[in-house]
């Protein structure tokens, strides 16, 4: 993430957030607490190894933020003002997207871990992600590793129709197929193409599909996010939404 990327999500979090300046110590930059956000997520160090430099604030700093901003879902506030800006054209334009998850190991259990199927039952966290054809994270949310992934489908659906201005083809494997989640698309004008259980290969949605598993090696090449280091679940989400905003940040800046 270049200097530029850094300095437009700084920008666009000190236009949301309402910080009146008050009495005493003047508040940290907002782009020192950004570029500790990408350090730490991208490095994955611990919250004692982030030391302050004239670049970059400190781990309890950048913590107390991090807690202000899960409390207000700034965040995702940013996020959504992010993809309008790398997607900016006629609002009828319709998305296609495409949905899918990927497990990582919670060694220190906490908040949205559970016993992982695809790793002998130790415990994990899920990543749930939803991606624009052309690679763009819309939405991303954490879950228990064992939380079948139709559960959080119709919640990726919603988040992901919060910043498109519509959706026309949803892409999706047999883990997501079921009558409710197809007539939840239905209902909004969207076709899904959701593989059914039992169906046999060569659909050809895994030339689509490939997309969202690029997305998910994008987000897993962040150190903090390849394994569950954070006992609680709104930091985790915080890192992930984080992990997000840096990739769209990339594409608006041209990195």
């Amino acid at each position: 993430m270049g200097p530029r990327a850094v300095e437009l999500v700084a920008r666009i979090i000190d236009g949301l957030e309402d910080r009146s300046p008050g009495i005493g110590r003047p508040p940290m930059p907002t782009i020192k607490v950004v570029e500790a956000l990408r350090f730490f997520v991208r490095e994955g160090v611990q919250w004692r190894e982030l030391q302050a430099t004239p670049k970059r604030a400190c781990g309890s700093t950048l913590r107390r933020r991090l807690e202000v901003w899960s409390a207000t879902a700034l965040l995702r506030q940013v996020h959504a003002a992010l993809i309008q800006m790398v997607r900016a054209g006629p609002e009828d334009t319709s998305w296609d997207v495409v949905v899918d998850s990927c497990s990582v190991r919670a060694k220190h259990g906490g908040e949205m871990t559970g016993p992982n199927p695809t790793d002998r039952g130790k415990p994990g966290t899920k990543y749930h992600v939803v991606v624009s054809t052309d690679g763009i994270p819309l939405a991303a949310v954490p879950s228990a590793a064992n939380v079948h992934d139709r559960r959080l489908f119709p919640h990726l659906l919603r988040l992901a129709q919060i910043v498109c201005a519509s959706i026309g083809k949803l892409y999706a494997d047999a883990a997501y197929h079921s009558a409710e989640n197809r007539g939840l698309c239905l209902q909004d004008g969207i076709q899904p193409h959701i593989r059914e259980v039992g169906a046999t290969h060569g659909s050809g949605l895994g030339a689509v599909r490939c997309v969202v598993e690029h997305g998910c090696a994008w987000l897993l090449a962040n150190k903090r996010l390849d394994r569950r280091h954070d006992r609680q679940g709104r930091i985790v989400l915080a890192l992930l939404q984080a992990a997000c905003i840096f990739l769209v940040a990339n594409r608006v800046s041209g990195f």
